[in-house]
């Protein structure tokens, strides 16, 4: 007996008469190019484990220098990040276009006002290794002291004083700039970029995968297909970060049973990380 139609699995995949026609994939159908892995791939040795875990504390170690700078280079360094997510790798559609139109405008202005802000400035935070001595004086002669036997009332006020004594030493050591303030609002809603988005986005796809701690320990990321990471893969990269600490680590453990190694990251923004 004949098999149906609809089972029949000899002759070619049936393709869009579009793409047919003009050899392009089309919009709304699967593209199996974008699916793509690129052969040289195979064979290549996968970093440890413990090449990772050591390159990510290397990472950590430059995060908390990078921290030491001031807020107008965050700012800086942020807008170009934002700059360099409009590259032209990223998408060829119109849309894409516009969107990249709308990240360097975005970027540029980011940087213009940051850039402005650093004239004159120490570009390290001088205040997060000497307090103001006027600001610790005052501290000193502070009533915020713990009443005796307090009651319900005035440990609240209690707290409410020490809060405002505590935001104005963050204060005498950040400084109060209009970029202090977005940060706390992004902070507010999750969205923290920081030093940490700008290093593994723009430090990663400059580096061409390699970070400082990767390239140290002789490891980078790359693309499964083959092509060279632009700004866009490693941010969507470091938004696997977030994921992996949402599902508990376990999305970074499973590079311990995965067959590539790809933890959660590696699988968001379709990577894998190999050695030299």
């Amino acid at each position: 007996m004949d098999q149906p139609p609809a089972l029949r699995t000899t002759g070619p995949a049936p393709q869009p008469a579009a793409a047919a026609a003009t050899g392009r994939p089309v919009r709304g159908a699967v593209s199996l190019e974008s699916l793509r892995v690129d052969p040289a791939l195979a064979g290549r040795r996968l970093a440890a484990w413990w090449q990772r875990a050591a390159a990510i504390l290397i990472d950590g170690l430059v995060l908390a220098a990078l921290s030491l700078l001031a807020g107008p280079v965050l700012g800086f360094f942020t807008g170009l990040t934002v700059a360099a997510l409009g590259g032209r790798e990223v998408s060829a559609t119109r849309i894409g276009r516009v969107f990249r139109w709308v990240f360097w405008l975005l970027g540029g202005g980011v940087m213009i006002a940051s850039g402005l802000l650093m004239l004159g400035r120490p570009i390290v935070r001088t205040g997060a290794f000497n307090l103001d001595r006027t600001v610790l004086e005052e501290f000193g002669r502070s009533e915020t002291v713990r009443p005796p036997a307090p009651t319900y009332r005035q440990l609240e006020t209690y707290a409410e004083r020490l809060e405002a004594e505590n935001r104005r030493l963050r204060e005498s050591v950040r400084g109060s700039s209009w970029l202090n303030a977005i940060a706390d609002f992004s902070r507010t809603f999750g969205l923290t970029f920081g030093w940490a988005g700008v290093y593994f986005t723009l430090g990663t796809a400059a580096g061409r995968g390699r970070t400082v701690g990767k390239l140290l320990l002789g490891t980078r990321v790359v693309r499964l297909d083959g092509r060279r990471l632009t700004a866009m893969d490693t941010f969507t990269r470091y938004g696997g970060y977030a994921s992996g600490l949402a599902t508990g680590l376990i999305g970074f453990a499973r590079l311990l049973w995965d067959p590539n190694r790809q933890a959660i990251e590696d699988k968001i923004a379709w990577t894998v990380v190999v050695r030299r």
